[in-house]
């Protein structure tokens, strides 16, 4: 096994840069050296092309690190021309500094803090944490990082023995590192961590930073806050701005108000929601049923119904002997659910889908009991009409000379 010697470290600016090849594994080269990133820390990889050809993918094989030219015809001992492409690697190593001081600036609000993961890539900045923060936390300690990147600070590297005293300062993960040695980021007098990525050497070159989500991190952390830099970041923070903007307009109120406003607006949907549950409930648990041969048929039009009510109403009723239920609420779009007694030889889905197909919509459910719903809320009488007297064709003439023929 050779030793690679890593340009990306001695000079991450480097675009351009000569190697030889040492070895070829299908259509991964390996070189004597590179400049070529394989990512880690949560920063992606380089890309860029050698001797012209395109290399779509850079990684490590033990300490080896592979770059994959495919169908090459390079030869072992050859010495190539390697170029990166330089505005993804730029961008990735502001996102990778910009992070660190995201994430330091957070820490400011609640020192108890943890990085869950971090995913630096072209597309997507996702910060996942542990621990809570409150939007307006969250706002101070955005107003701080771009404090830390206007004050165009030094980012220094320096690389120390695992029991250095340097340490004491440092945000590590002990655990993590492989070998004697721990690299540290340190920026200004701001923040110091470990960390095996790339930087920027001062941070006025990240160029701003602004935040565009932060959502539940699902099993990988307790928060996800995705972040964009520099003109990304003014871009996304503008497009933010006017959107507040838009949305106080619609309120009518000032964008100062538009937080407390649409809170307000939330608790009043709530309580209307319950409200509707309340009413919905009542009217289906009033429905009277047609009576079709020895059949009970529980069928209604409904606006606006609450929908986990009329499935439960419709569960309820569909434990009656002979009882069938076709329910039809028009909202946002045209929601349907058929149903029947087990015992009933209903095809409840082939019904369902000569509704939904009127209304332009999808559904299922088991032989007995099927629900779905379609966009075309102008045409839910006309496909709750033919799904009910499709029901009664059935009933009428399968059903009603033979009382025991509906029987499963």
């Amino acid at each position: 096994m050779f030793m690679v010697e890593k340009l990306y470290y001695a000079d991450p600016y480097l675009r351009e840069f000569d190697a030889t090849i040492v070895d070829i594994k299908g259509d991964r080269i390996f070189l004597d050296r590179t400049a070529f990133y394989p990512g880690g820390g949560g920063q992606a990889a380089d890309l860029g092309t050698i001797d012209g050809e395109r290399v779509t993918e850079v990684g490590k094989d033990g300490e080896e690190i592979f770059h994959v030219v495919p169908e090459t015809s390079f030869g072992k001992g050859q010495k190539v021309k390697c170029a990166l492409d330089w505005d993804r690697r730029y961008e990735l190593m502001r996102g990778h500094s910009g992070q660190h001081i995201l994430f330091r600036a957070m820490q400011e609000q609640n020192p108890e803090l943890g990085v869950g993961k971090v995913d630096i890539g072209i597309d997507k900045k996702v910060l996942l944490f542990n621990g809570r923060i409150s939007w307006d936390g969250l706002r101070r300690a955005l107003t701080r990082a771009n404090e830390v990147i206007a004050s165009d600070l030094e980012v220094l590297i320096q690389e120390v023995p695992k029991d250095s005293p340097d340490l004491a300062d440092v945000r590590i993960k002990a655990d993590r590192i492989a070998g004697d040695k721990v690299r540290i980021i340190r920026i200004g007098d701001f923040d110091a961590a470990a960390c095996g990525g790339v930087h920027v050497r001062r941070t006025g070159e990240i160029g701003g930073l602004s935040i565009v989500k932060m959502v539940s991190g699902r099993q990988a952390s307790d928060w996800s806050v995705q972040f964009e830099v520099g003109f990304k970041a003014l871009q996304s923070a503008s497009d933010l701005a006017i959107s507040t903007l838009s949305i106080a307009d619609i309120l009518g109120c000032a964008t100062s108000n538009v937080e407390p406003t649409v809170s307000n607006l939330k608790d009043n949907v709530e309580s209307l929601s319950e409200k509707l549950r309340t009413a919905s409930q009542a009217q289906l648990e009033a429905l009277q049923p047609e009576k079709v041969c020895n059949f009970q048929l529980y069928s209604a039009v409904l606006s606006n119904a609450d929908r986990k009510t009329m499935n439960d109403v419709s569960s309820k009723l569909i434990r009656q002997d002979g009882a069938i239920v076709l329910l039809c609420d028009v909202s946002d779009n045209a929601f349907v659910v058929i149903a029947c007694n087990e015992r009933i030889k209903l095809d409840c889905p082939e019904l369902l889908k000569k509704g939904l197909d009127m209304l332009g919509g999808r559904g299922g459910g088991k032989l007995n009991y099927a629900q779905g719903a379609g966009p075309d809320r102008a045409k839910a009488e006309s496909a709750f009409n033919a799904v009910r007297q499709s029901i009664i064709d059935i009933i009428s003439s399968q059903f009603c000379n033979d009382s025991d023929s509906y029987m499963q």
